[in-house]
């Protein structure tokens, strides 16, 4: 699997996480001292992101750094494997998640809550990063690799942990989730809102200041460069809000959340197909499950309720 060149120095790898293509991009970032990788994945295809470096005249190595938009299994469930293998590359992760990089006990148990036994063959083993491997990050640092400089930002609302980066070489931000699931080649936005920590509210503020940045490009690992800036960022608000909404009306309906989040998940996959090429609509069947966020959001309104 070659590595497919997104930008001047910069390259991203297609892990074919299940086999299935477009679904998990790794961002691959050049410096004159190694690479840096932006969310790396889980460790299931982590052979094929190996076999994607090599392609690429290069290996695990080179790696000088791992920078996770945030530690879901299917970003950042590869790291610790990465750096119990290689015990030189740092690990950068916002100041929230970090402890569950160190310690994945409470990860793994709100993975489990929502995946079940099949937590292990989804994303496969996920090992303790060592404390000393992690960089904590606020937001707003300014990252130096070797004449690189990339910045951050924190970004709630998919995860109360989430930041993007920006490549000031390039001018692309890495958003992992902030802008949704988009598949390179379509126009079908998710806005994935699973469990635990939606918030909405977080979440359009984030949308906001990626805007503010006005970078030349966007990248989401779900799933890679999306040079419409303007319609990808608004789209994502759009879409957030409609999803949001729905949720919200169907909490009023007579009926169990099994029976909620399945007709929402029915509605929302017939829309998807009916906008969707017989050839695209795989990695939406894969990934990104409306039936998943009907669970975060319905959580999110209850929690507003609360308040």
């Amino acid at each position: 699997m070659a590595l497919l060149p997104a930008a001047a120095s910069t390259w991203y790898a297609d892990v074919l996480y299940r086999g299935v293509p477009r679904l998990i991009a790794c961002a691959i970032l050049e410096t004159t001292d190694g690479l840096l990788l932006v969310d790396p994945g889980p460790a299931v295809p982590l052979g094929t992101l190996e076999s994607a470096l090599a392609s690429g005249g290069a290996d695990f190595g080179d790696v000088r750094g791992l920078l996770l938009t945030h530690i879901h299994l299917d970003h950042a469930g590869a790291a610790g494997t990465v750096v119990q293998a290689h015990p030189h590359i740092q690990v950068y992760v916002h100041a929230r998640g970090a402890p569950h990089m160190v310690s994945p006990v409470r990860l793994l148990a709100s993975a489990r809550r929502i995946y079940g036994n099949r937590v292990n063959t989804l994303w496969g083993a996920v090992v303790p990063v060592p404390k000393a491997n992690v960089h904590v990050l606020q937001g707003n640092e300014q990252l130096r690799f070797a004449g690189r400089v990339v910045r951050t930002v924190y970004t709630p609302g998919h995860a109360s942990h989430h930041v993007c980066y920006l490549d000031e070489a390039t001018g692309t931000v890495f958003a992992g989730d902030t802008a949704g699931m988009l598949i390179k080649g379509t126009r079908y936005l998710v806005p994935v809102s699973p469990s635990p920590d939606i918030d909405v509210e977080a979440w359009q503020s984030s949308l906001a200041l990626l805007r503010s940045w006005k970078p030349a490009q966007l990248f989401v690992t779900h799933f890679g460069p999306s040079r419409d800036v303007a319609w990808h960022l608004d789209h994502a608000g759009e879409r957030l809000g409609a999803w949001a909404a729905s949720v919200w009306t169907s909490l009023a309906a007579e009926a169990d959340d099994a029976e909620q989040a399945e007709r929402f998940h029915r509605e929302e996959m017939a829309r998807a197909f009916a906008e969707l090429s017989e050839c695209d609509r795989l990695p939406y069947e894969y990934m990104g499950q409306p039936r998943e966020s009907w669970y975060g959001l319905a959580r999110y309104w209850r929690k507003k309720r609360k308040q």
